[in-house]
């Protein structure tokens, strides 16, 4: 059997999670895989999907109380390109927590969707909801971040992408969360100006472009097992020298869990792009999954999205997956398991 090869960093980090006299640190991840049909309209693909997220993280208590706090998060898949393979490659940032809430610098997630990726992520319907959104900031690579404590069941968050912070190129993200006796309101807004989309296919690869994304989402846990939340999201961007290209999408979802089993439901609507008439779709995610153990689930998967005669967007995590003619319906069924550690 041959012998496990770390890169020197991760085995650095594990040196320093196992000695004593140390800050703490701690290694967590997920590994998700699963068999998937795809339905692209003119091509029909079976595809080993696998999906792999290895954090390194750590805490170190100050004398004058609160902690410094940093995060290193790396992802790799066969579905999407790599750059996030790399060490940090999604997450790299340092912070403080202490009262006054947790103040963090680096390369994060972007309040807009951290909140979406948090919620929806296993439900089937993360695709839309989360994923998609033209010129949305995702994991912005400089940015400083604020979370509130939480004070009544209400948090605030605040985001400040300093790679645009030249003056009259910018990028900040509201947010909120509250959650009370089984409801829930989630809800965020994102302001983007001047921004570089040469190499963004979701913006039509513009050279510079404004964007303005924002959502709102609320829902109650009936407390036996069955839940349901509604939501709308308000996607527009503008093309340096063109017109606004506005969009929404509105959502409702139904969830029931009860001991190992849990299973989700999701009508998603989306609207026309732009002036373009019929360049929308509606879709469906559905989802089950089975406890095998607290830490792993088996589960099985489908989607459907019935586009517009001219809309072309695919089943997968990434919409513009799609290799047929526009007003094709598409589809994915997909089982697999997925492991947290």
């Amino acid at each position: 059997m041959k012998p496990l090869l770390l890169s020197a960093p991760l085995a650095l980090a594990l040196l320093l999670a196992a000695s004593p006299g140390q800050a703490e640190v701690q290694l967590d991840g997920s590994f998700d895989g699963a068999l998937s049909v795809n339905d692209l309209g003119d091509q029909t693909q079976a595809r080993a999907d696998y999906d792999v997220t290895i954090g390194i993280g750590g805490s170190d208590q100050l004398d004058g109380g609160g902690q410094v706090i940093w995060r290193l998060e790396q992802g790799i898949t066969n579905y999407t390109d790599n750059a996030t393979a790399v060490f940090g490659g999604k997450e790299a940032w340092i912070g403080y927590t202490g009262e006054t809430g947790t103040l963090r610098l680096g390369k994060m997630k972007s309040p807009l969707y951290d909140l979406l990726d948090a919620r929806y992520a296993d439900t089937g319907a993360k695709f839309l909801l989360a994923e998609y959104a033209p010129g949305q900031n995702v994991y912005p690579g400089s940015a400083i971040r604020y979370d509130s404590p939480e004070f009544s069941g209400l948090t605030v968050f605040a985001l400040y992408d300093l790679d645009q912070g030249d003056g009259s190129h910018y990028s900040y993200d509201l947010g909120m969360q509250f959650a009370k006796a089984g409801f829930f309101v989630d809800g965020a807004f994102q302001q983007r100006k001047g921004i570089d989309g040469s190499d963004d296919d979701a913006v039509g690869n513009a050279s510079e472009f404004d964007g303005q994304t924002w959502f709102i989402a609320g829902g109650y846990d009936f407390g036996n097992g069955l839940g349901v939340n509604v939501g709308y999201k308000s996607m527009a961007h503008t093309p340096q020298g063109g017109a606004e290209i506005e969009q929404e999408l509105w959502f409702a979802q139904g969830s029931y869990a009860s001991g190992k089993h849990s299973a989700y439901l999701t009508y998603m609507q989306l609207g026309d792009q732009g002036d373009l008439d019929e360049s929308g779709a509606q879709a469906m995610a559905a989802r089950y999954a089975y406890g095998l153990s607290k830490q792993t689930i088996a589960y099985v998967e489908g989607r459907y999205v019935w586009n517009d005669e001219n809309a072309s967007y695919g089943p997968t995590d990434d919409a513009y997956d799609y290799v047929g003619a526009p007003g094709e319906d598409t589809s994915r069924l997909i089982a697999g398991l997925k492991t947290e550690f």
